[in-house]
């Protein structure tokens, strides 16, 4: 579970994907790896020993980990943008209470999650998983792990919906999220583009050599935005509008150089749509369009793929013993599917 051995292929190659946040967008992403699997007949998943995803990116690696395959994803995660993000919450009427409280309701994202991820613990997946998000309380990093590593003794227990609600807790769009003890937004206020994140648990978990480590970066559009010389000069009203977006731009883009100079050029893929600015945001964007940006971003990635990764199958993932008991839950209560609680193990690293 723990050595280099186990975790990577007899080559000692290890393969990441790593997966942007991106909200509405992130729909692109999920139907990039769908139409990748339907031209060349594979499961995506296989070819990768460790998944990460900050927030929209999250949500998905998290439907991995649950076993849904990327069409099924593609679907489910439609539906539950519709439902979540709806239009009218965007009317200009509404502006004024954006002023003082979230655009969307919390509880809603999580109906939604729980539809997809339904009562999974993050123990439960079946891909090694590093999903980010920030403490506001502490002002620090927290990344949600699953049990790849025999320190890593907490965050199993988490139930999945609760890692998803943390990672997409977005600033000014849902209320942060409230999970074991620990008030959580959005993990792309640091790591929109995750890739350094696995590169990091690669290299510092599994002791992977940095020459062995390949990732597979999958962004959700990258919007060329003009930025008015106003900017320059401008105070609070100026970036309103302009500041989130530019913020995670800016977060990925830097991911992605750093990324790249690790593993090197031939060890790091990136693709992406890039499409005019302005044309979408993090709570609308046409499922039409996003669709057919993926069918061109898939068929550009379809020979990369198979040149550089399709040849890899990662070495199954079997969460060890202690992770496959879940304890009971405040209330006394437990799933169906779960033997007795083992010795409670919260005060432990996660």
């Amino acid at each position: 579970m723990t050595s280099p051995v186990a975790a990577a292929d007899s080559a000692g190659r290890f393969q990441v994907l790593a997966l942007d946040g991106g909200g509405a967008k992130a729909l692109f992403s999920a139907h990039v790896l769908a139409r990748l699997e339907a031209d060349l007949g594979i499961r995506v998943a296989d070819a990768f020993d460790l998944i990460t995803g900050t927030s929209a990116g999250g949500i998905i690696a998290l439907a991995l980990g649950a076993g849904l395959r990327p069409a099924e994803i593609a679907a489910q995660y439609e539906s539950l943008v519709a439902t979540v993000f709806p239009r009218s919450r965007r009317r200009w009427w509404r502006f004024p209470g954006r002023l003082t409280h979230p655009a969307y309701d919390a509880s809603v994202l999580r109906r939604a999650l729980e539809g997809v991820l339904g009562t999974r613990l993050l123990g439960d997946s079946c891909k090694r998983l590093v999903i980010p998000s920030w403490d506001v309380q502490t002002a620090s990093v927290h990344l949600f792990k699953t049990p790849h590593h025999d320190r890593l003794r907490r965050d199993w227990k988490i139930p999945m919906a609760d890692v998803a609600m943390a990672t997409s807790a977005a600033p000014t769009y849902f209320a942060a999220a409230q999970v074991d003890g620990h008030r959580l937004i959005d993990g792309g206020v640091w790591a929109n583009n995750a890739s350094v994140v696995g590169i990091t648990e690669a290299v510092s978990m599994f002791g992977i050599p940095l020459a062995a480590v390949a990732v597979l970066n999958i962004g959700t559009m990258d919007q060329v935005a003009h930025r008015a010389r106003r900017l320059d000069t401008g105070g609070l009203a100026a970036w309103a509008r302009s500041a989130v977006p530019l913020v995670l731009t800016a977060s990925s883009r830097g991911a992605q150089g750093i990324a790249e100079h690790l593993a090197g050029p031939h060890n790091y893929s990136r693709f992406d749509a890039i499409v005019p600015g302005g044309l979408y945001a993090l709570d609308d964007a046409n499922p039409a369009d996003l669709t057919a940006y993926a069918a061109t971003a898939s068929r550009n990635l379809s020979p990369v793929f198979t040149a550089r990764f399709a040849a890899h199958r990662a070495p199954v993932y079997t969460p060890p013993a202690w992770a496959r008991k879940a304890p009971a839950d405040p209330a006394g209560t437990r799933r169906a599917d779960q033997p007795p609680d083992q010795e409670n193990t919260t005060d432990a690293p996660r």
